[in-house]
């Protein structure tokens, strides 16, 4: 077997998909899926109106489809349907289609992602840890932290393995090998596949091509192409380029061949619990070799390995980000006249009115912005109510005792 090809899942940013296609042309790239319906109500909320939750569900039932046969006859199909042929964000959609539908990503390992929510989940665990305000020597330091916690946890998660006893549902030698040799994710996966492998039966075998039917289809053509030799098996689904994970229609050639053990090829390691218990650098050697070559390397990488940690780590060049270089715009006659500080008591230019000292020498008489008199200035302005300084502060009210005045007409201040 080959070296399958390495491949990226990114959102639909064009700089992104050019940068990709010409840096790295062996990569098969892949868009989100939850970038592109997250855009849905924008592109045909307006258009299709009352239709556009029925354009969401046909658009999903073709999103599932599982052969690119089908995504081709039904596309068009369901865009005449809602009349969204010559709409430019389905035109768009089309002409994209081998980046974005898993029909056609069938061949490539994407380990069952169709979105990037793996790398948000990411980024959430690493703000657990740093900031906005975490320089780089610190932010350094704090990735050893979090890695120490993942190696705590997968520790902790392989002792259960390791010591809890397992329920097996369907009590099959291919169940029971798989537990004991892959992870307890890659299990549940396998598990889920094994039970639903008792769904199709054979309808057909020559030689080692194998065609299975679901126990449901009558009329249908949901059928499935299996070859099995004993060494070799390939299933036109395609789930095991995509997951990983050894699909139904194969565990049920094997069952039906008498196939109790699954081949190691088609056991990857990444999913085995016994290869991440190797990775474990606890338990990792460094090899001695007679070549001063690399014990000269060896010896480097250990002393890198044990130098102290700088504090003082700067910051990396600043890069040139994409876009036109942003600069002031020069304001015109209005706009700086309008920057001028202006009072709305006084009307002078240079402060404001809670700043007016105009304001503060009239407080008793005026109040908010100057222009109109409060009603107990009104009734009050015969009658001095307080002695003023030079300056115009208040220093004494005056009392109904001072005017002689009976008590009984004195008006309220």
């Amino acid at each position: 077997m080959g070296k399958a090809p390495d491949t990226i899942l990114t959102d639909q940013d064009p700089w992104l998909t050019e940068a990709i296609q010409s840096q790295l042309p062996r990569t098969k790239h892949a868009f989100c899926i939850w970038h592109i319906t997250a855009k849905f109500s924008g592109w045909f909320l307006s258009t299709l109106r009352g239709k556009y939750f029925d354009w969401c569900n046909d658009f999903y039932r073709l999103y599932r489809v599982e052969t690119e046969e089908e995504f081709e006859n039904e596309w068009f199909m369901t865009a005449s349907k809602y009349n969204l042929h010559a709409n430019k964000h389905v035109v768009g959609l089309y002409n994209a289609r081998k980046c974005w539908v898993p029909a056609f990503l069938r061949g490539y390992f994407f380990g069952g992602m169709t979105t990037t929510g793996r790398s948000e989940s990411i980024n959430a665990f690493v703000k657990r840890f740093i900031d906005s305000h975490t320089t780089l020597g610190q932010f350094l330091k704090q990735v050893d932290i979090a890695i120490q916690d993942i190696q705590q946890k997968e520790a902790y998660d392989r002792m259960l393995d390791k010591h809890r006893f397992h329920n097996l549902e369907i009590i099959s030698p291919l169940e029971d090998q798989a537990q004991k040799i892959l992870t307890q994710y890659a299990f549940s996966m396998i598990k889920e596949q094994l039970e639903r492998a008792t769904q199709y039966s054979v309808l057909s075998k020559t030689g080692p091509n194998f065609v299975m039917k679901y126990f449901q289809s009558v009329t249908t053509t949901k059928k499935r192409k299996v070859y099995w030799d004993g060494n070799v098996t390939y299933c036109s689904c395609k789930n095991f380029e995509f997951c990983g994970i050894v699909c139904r229609h194969i565990l049920q050639a094997f069952s039906h061949t008498g196939c109790f053990e699954i081949p190691d090829m088609y056991l990857p390691l990444r999913w085995r619990s016994d290869y991440l218990c190797d990775e474990d650098p606890s338990q990792i050697q460094l090899p001695t070799n007679n070549n001063d070559a690399s014990q000269g390397e060896t010896t480097r990488s250990v002393a890198i390995d044990s130098a102290p940690m700088d504090d003082n780590i700067g910051c990396p060049p600043m890069s040139n980000p994409k876009g036109r270089r942003k600069k002031k715009r020069m304001r015109g006659g209005k706009e700086l006249a309008k920057q001028k500080k202006t009072c709305s008591y006084c009307n002078e230019v240079g402060h404001y009115a809670t700043t007016c000292q105009t304001k503060k020498a009239n407080y008793f008489f005026f109040f908010g912005n100057g222009k109109k008199k409060n009603k107990k200035k009104k009734a009050c302005e015969d009658f001095p109510t307080a002695e003023t300084s030079n300056n115009g502060e208040n220093k004494k009210k005056i009392t109904c005792d001072d005017l002689n005045l009976n008590p009984i007409f004195h008006l309220k201040y």
